[in-house]
């Protein structure tokens, strides 16, 4: 059992405190600190990506697993301080960027109304990783992160644009349909 302490009905962490390690430096602190916020945000990031990545397929499913491995790095960064881990952030990011790239939608732009499950997957995400860069920006150290995190959410929107999805443009709504949806699924590498 990795927590015995639910047998003995008392763990750490019971009376709102817990702790961290912020850039090397082992922290208590109250669950209520921006730090703790910070991690709980970049953790739900990382989850609803994770799930995103799990039920799409294709070069959609490959960035997704490059932009959860930059967000784990990038998490990993925060804790240790080790830059080490920050330069991988910045790796997947770029790869993730090309796959990107190359999957970019004709869509038009405007805001986006998510129709099918994966793109409201990349959406939630995507809310949980303008969140963590917010939550960030709150704090007095890793602010060279928000760049990356910033650039992963417009990673996430131009994945979403991919999908199925309504598009608002000036009080009108138009319907996108993906041209390249049923081929895509063939590119599972």
């Amino acid at each position: 059992m990795a927590k015995p302490c639910i047998l003995v009905g008392r763990c750490p962490g019971d009376m709102g405190d817990t702790e961290v390690l912020w850039f090397g430096e082992a922290k208590c602190v109250s669950k209520a600190s921006a730090i703790v916020k910070l991690f709980g945000a970049l953790e739900a990031a990382q989850v609803h990506v994770n799930l995103a990545a799990v039920k799409a397929d294709g070069r959609i499913r490959r960035t997704l697993w490059l932009v959860f491995w930059s967000l784990q790095y990038a998490g990993f960064y925060l804790s240790t301080g080790d830059h080490r881990y920050l330069k991988k952030a910045m790796e997947s990011l770029h790869r993730a960027t090309r796959y990107a790239y190359i999957l970019a939608s004709d869509a038009p732009l405007g805001w986006v109304v998510c129709l099918d499950e994966i793109c409201a997957y990349i959406n939630t995400a995507r809310a949980w990783v303008r969140w963590t860069e917010r939550r960030l920006a709150q704090v007095d150290r890793g602010r060279e992160v928000i760049m990356l995190l910033n650039h992963i959410g417009n990673i996430l929107f131009e994945l979403m644009r991919t999908r199925g999805h309504l598009v608002v443009d000036q009080g009108r709504i138009h319907r996108y349909v993906p041209s390249l949806g049923a081929t895509d699924s063939v590119l599972n590498f």
